[in-house]
């Protein structure tokens, strides 16, 4: 059986190259690093908000044509990753092939909120 393609978002501020060891590390397995819109070789599409990366991101899924994928998400990628899975498993078409999420230092789902007190004794 061939393992899935292992799709990597990195973390904002960031680009694909940071899990460029990570990937040296499972040659047994296709690994994909993308720079979300705005970072890396990407940087000249300009910045996007979370929607319109969750979007972009179901759309390279699609476009991959991929049998099977894990997504990899590191902090604000985590965020982007999971969003796609829940949509995935909501059922959204051409999603079929999202089988989970590995995340790591992940956002929350959801907006942040910070508190005026934050940080504060």
């Amino acid at each position: 059986m061939t393992p899935p393609t292992l799709l990597f978002l990195h973390a904002l501020g960031a680009s694909a190259r940071e899990w460029q060891q990570v990937a040296d590390h499972l040659s047994d397995h296709d690994c994909v690093a993308l720079d979300l819109p705005g970072f890396g070789d990407a940087a000249d599409t300009g910045h996007a908000d979370v929607g319109t990366m969750t979007d972009w991101l179901a759309q390279e899924i699609r476009a991959r044509d991929l049998t099977a994928c894990v997504l990899v998400g590191h902090s604000m990628g985590g965020k982007i990753a999971t969003l796609v899975a829940a949509r995935a498993a909501a059922g959204e078409p051409g999603l079929a092939n999202v089988l989970g999420v590995v995340l790591v230092a992940a956002s929350p789902p959801r907006p942040n909120r910070w508190t005026k007190n934050a940080g504060r004794r």
